[in-house]
């Protein structure tokens, strides 16, 4: 037995359609169809692999600032400085590190919700 991939990330949102605006509208990512669950989620597409929001009453505090070091997903750019931006074009606040000690170029920045998200590429 072996691992192949990550299928999907789940993360924990507030406000379903706060956050499908921030990752459908403003991040352009393609929505899935998901099976009726009884609880309130949706799914996106990020090339093969998917992104899931559920939606979560208790609400945790979300960080006053960007957390690099603490729980994110990374998803990989084909370019970065297009990405970064992206971003900025869309009035996201970032932390960019071109040329980070990780050996990629990394930006980082949050959801509605607090959720960090990462954004990396190759160093070329």
């Amino acid at each position: 037995m072996k691992l192949v991939e990550i299928h999907h990330v789940s993360i924990i949102v507030h406000n379903l359609e706060r956050a499908k605006r921030f990752y459908g509208e403003t991040l352009a990512l393609e929505e899935l169809s998901r099976p009726p669950f009884d609880f309130e989620g949706a799914w996106y597409a990020i090339g093969t692999q998917q992104l899931h929001l559920i939606v979560q009453e208790i609400k945790e505090e979300a960080p006053a600032t960007i957390q690099t070091r603490g729980r994110h997903i990374a998803c990989k750019v084909d370019h970065f400085d297009r990405a970064v931006q992206f971003l900025q074009d869309r009035g996201i606040e970032t932390i960019v590190k071109k040329h980070s000690t990780s050996g990629f170029h990394q930006v980082f920045f949050t959801d509605p919700d607090g959720n960090t998200i990462e954004w990396m590429a190759e160093v070329e």
